[in-house]
């Protein structure tokens, strides 16, 4: 079963038991709303500003139970359960409006700095049922998300399903990635602003 942590205030101690690690010094400001912290790593030192997302999805069974009974069949009860994972590395440091949607596995390396509103996600929604509602079907089950120590992503960046950035990359603002890139590598809207 689920679990979900959602709030206005600072998580207690009992409550940072509860993540797979929650390191030394760690904090994520709230309002927050983390999904299936069993299955979040947090680093020491990771610092999250207010409004995070932290979505591991676990269990999504419930939403079978609102198909229309003529199509239920359509879909096995195994496509909404999900075995993912979320490690964040030492000393992150993640903006406000933080979100991370995973359904496989999303790996964030040390001294990583996340500007506002940067989404990662290593999963979309399945929109092969035409007569079922996209938020009632099955999640696709994730490619794997990798961010390499030392990188910096813009702010309003998107990292979508299979993005694998080497260390020290730079991905500009409002970029929106997918693919592999090597050490040191820049992607972003428009390279030349980097540069001048």
């Amino acid at each position: 079963m689920d679990v979900l942590i959602e709030k206005n205030e600072p998580l207690t101690d009992e409550e940072k038991k509860l993540f797979g690690n929650f390191g030394i010094g760690a904090k994520i400001r709230p309002p927050f709303r983390i999904l299936n912290p069993h299955r979040i790593f947090i680093g020491d030192y990771v610092s999250i500003r207010e409004e995070a997302y932290l979505h591991a999805y676990e269990d999504s069974m419930k939403l079978h139970d609102f198909i229309d009974d003529r199509y239920k069949n359509d879909f096995q009860l195994s496509q909404y359960r999900y075995d993912s994972r979320i490690v964040i590395g030492r000393e992150v440091q993640a903006g406000r409006n933080f979100f991370i949607s995973c359904t496989c596995s999303v790996e964030i390396g040390r001294n990583v700095t996340l500007s506002e509103r940067v989404f990662i996600g290593d999963n979309d929604h399945s929109f092969s049922h035409p007569e079922v509602p996209i938020m009632r079907q099955p999640n696709k089950v994730g490619t794997p998300v990798f961010v390499g120590s030392g990188s910096w992503i813009g702010a309003g960046a998107s990292l979508l399903p299979g993005a694998r950035l080497g260390k020290n990359n730079v991905i500009g603002k409002l970029s929106v990635v997918k693919g592999e890139f090597l050490d040191h590598a820049v992607s972003a809207p428009n390279r030349r602003s980097y540069f001048s």
